[in-house]
């Protein structure tokens, strides 16, 4: 069976910079990006979750995670196409994160999530993934399934990773569009997936949505892999915009994690 790998449009590229991120900083959160050519369902955030009042401990700053930090940037540490040729992964530039950013930080407004305990946006977690040197990202796709790779330098809110998912098993995230409300159905479930060698406060999330527009119903899927290894956050998502995120997308995004913690684990 032929397996087509495509890398994404700069469109495709920005949102899935956006997904990455939030995967990192903001705790459970996707957007429904990659293949889809329609810029309003490729834009439109499925949900977004936090940990700003609860997000347990994080090793930030903390005198034994910047002493085993790595030396080198997150430029070299982030997993490019000769790590992982089969993804075809590209690097995303700094200005496609930052406006990644800038675009989920103006869809949360007027965005109402229930429960309400699942809707708090951290914006200084935002502005700070946006600064120099403090992320990178790779993204890439194969068949329907779009992948997008990132590392940070900025932990927060990993740790608590489980706890969100558990406070918000289900959630509902009403979108105005328009003059009109999208009303999307999220369902996130913990998986029960090993963490490899070296990985702290590892989580792996499947998140199925469902969405109904001009009378049509819509599905995705989302799966969000993180944890924290030396210091640096590593997160590698994996984004289906025409239904769930298959089992053998899901194999390929946790050999992407563990060639991404094995990185990480091994610089300078």
């Amino acid at each position: 069976m032929n397996v087509t790998v495509t890398p994404p449009h700069r469109r495709s590229r920005r949102l899935l910079a956006a997904s990455a991120a939030l995967g990192l900083t903001l705790g459970l959160s996707a957007c429904t990006i990659g293949g889809s050519d329609d810029d309003t369902v490729a834009a439109t955030p499925q949900s977004s979750v936090t940990g700003t009042a609860d997000q347990g401990p994080s090793r930030t700053g903390d005198a034994a995670a910047a002493a085993d930090a790595p030396t080198v940037g997150v430029d070299e540490l982030i997993l490019t196409a000769a790590d992982a040729p089969d993804l075809g992964l590209q690097p995303v530039p700094a200005e496609e994160i930052s406006g990644g950013l800038d675009v989920i930080g103006s869809l949360t407004e007027g965005v109402r999530v229930e429960p309400e305990i699942c809707a708090d946006v951290s914006q200084d977690s935002l502005t700070a993934q946006a600064e120099p040197g403090t992320m990178a990202i790779q993204a890439g796709q194969r068949g329907e399934t779009a992948f997008a790779v990132a590392v940070t330098t900025i932990d927060e809110g990993l740790a608590d990773r489980v706890g969100q998912i558990e406070r918000c098993p289900v959630m509902t995230v009403t979108l105005p569009i328009e003059g009109q409300e999208m009303v999307t159905e999220s369902t996130n479930t913990l998986l029960a997936l090993d963490a490899p060698e070296g990985v702290e406060g590892f989580a792996a999330v499947r998140q199925d949505s469902s969405m109904t527009m001009m009378g049509q119903p819509f599905t995705s899927g989302n799966l969000m892999l993180t944890g924290t290894v030396r210091g640096i956050g590593i997160s590698v998502t994996a984004t289906n915009p025409a239904g769930q995120v298959t089992p053998e997308a899901q194999s390929i995004a946790m050999d992407a994690f563990a060639a991404q913690a094995a990185k990480v684990r091994d610089a300078a």
